[in-house]
């Protein structure tokens, strides 16, 4: 059995691991620091590896996945992407993190108390230490590498 808390930790954790990488991705060549650089660097490699393990959960229990971001998601990027290759970039990548960060990591925290399906606790209990370091990484708006 698959609860709607569950069907709700695959899809936002889908669409916040497709986010990551993108963020992450777009850091690459935006960002003008070396500390976001390695930052969206880290969370390219490790939002693929979490985002592997939720399509697949997902496939198994057969919920189907957005195919993309949110619309907010889209429009943050787009945001950030006006301030690419500017001291002003760093900042905001690091501010739009943080929150999204906190709330990936209720959202497991709530999956793992009250989730229904094993498979989903179990893929919020190996997610939390990751979210957790990169929700230390960006604190305060600033990268703690």
């Amino acid at each position: 059995m698959v609860s709607p808390l569950d069907r709700q930790l695959l899809t936002a954790a889908h669409q916040g691991n497709l986010w990551e990488i993108a963020t992450g991705e777009q850091a690459q060549s935006a960002a003008t620091t070396a500390c976001v650089k390695q930052a969206g660097a880290d969370f390219i490699r490790d939002h693929r590896t979490l985002d592997a393990g939720v399509v697949k959960t997902a496939a198994k229990l057969g919920v189907a996945l957005p195919s993309g971001q949110t619309n907010a998601q889209l429009k943050q990027t787009a945001a950030l992407k006006s301030h690419a290759g500017t001291p002003a970039y760093d900042a905001a990548w690091l501010k739009a993190q943080y929150p999204a960060h906190v709330q990936t990591l209720a959202l497991i925290d709530k999956e793992i108390a009250s989730g229904t399906n094993p498979l989903v606790k179990s893929l919020a209990k190996s997610a939390r230490p990751v979210v957790a370091r990169h929700t230390q990484m960006v604190n305060h708006g600033v990268c703690h590498a």
